[in-house]
């Protein structure tokens, strides 16, 4: 009987000492377990917390580094859709190999710039923090009036745009905080963007005049070599 009492009595104490112990560490201060006695947790002493970068300079704002960061996860997903583009304009049933090494083309040069623009980010003093992706889109139906190769190409014409919509809100962030060394290094990129949807948006109209015969849309990929 005494030993289940004192039993009992240890386990609400325990009990009450993690309760303890957790409201004080949502104040700010731990407890000591050997004293007992709570005490205030310096900042400086928190070693979880990542060390402030010594490249870092004061134009390189958070808000820069959390828009970059959103904009690699962008590359990153476009590589990937390029990538199930590829796949398949080279399957065996659609055969458009041309089209298929143009978009693989494509998401090698997605990845790149989202490897550069990590590289930027670790440059600048920031920390690359990568994301899940999107899932790409794998199939590309052809209809009455469109062929699958129209509809891919369209597909494609409507990522470039994203991306570059993307690039431009990089730009004005980085704008925003006094940053021209990031706005001159992100115009690069919208420059090639800009000739990116020209050639895309000419390859739609070119698909748009051959319309959806098997045989003019074979030759019209034919060209691409």
């Amino acid at each position: 009987g005494g030993g289940t009492t004192s039993r009992a009595k240890n386990e609400r104490a325990c009990r009450s000492m993690a309760m303890f112990r957790a409201v004080c560490l949502l104040a700010g201060f731990a407890v000591s377990r050997v004293t007992g006695v709570a005490v205030a947790v310096s900042a400086e002493s928190d070693d979880s917390k990542t060390e402030v970068s010594r490249s870092r300079h004061s134009t390189w704002h958070a808000e820069s580094e959390r828009i970059l960061n959103d904009h690699i996860a962008l590359e990153m997903a476009a590589a990937l859709q390029y990538r199930a583009l590829y796949a398949y304009f080279h399957r065996d049933t659609v055969n458009l190999k041309h089209s298929a090494e143009l978009f693989a083309s494509n998401a090698k040069e997605e990845f790149e710039h989202a490897y550069q623009l990590m590289e930027y980010q670790i440059k600048r003093g920031g920390a690359v923090e990568l994301k899940a992706l999107e899932s790409p889109v794998h199939e590309f139906p052809g209809t009455a009036d469109k062929a699958d190769a129209r509809v891919g190409f369209e597909s494609a014409l409507a990522l470039e745009k994203r991306v570059y919509n993307s690039l431009l809100a990089v730009h004005a962030v980085c704008g925003r905080h006094g940053d021209p060394q990031c706005e001159d290094h992100i115009e690069s990129y919208v420059e090639e963007q800009v000739e990116a949807i020209d050639k895309f948006a000419r390859y739609v109209a070119d698909l748009d005049r051959v319309g959806p015969s098997g045989h003019a849309v074979w030759e019209w990929d034919m060209e691409l070599a």
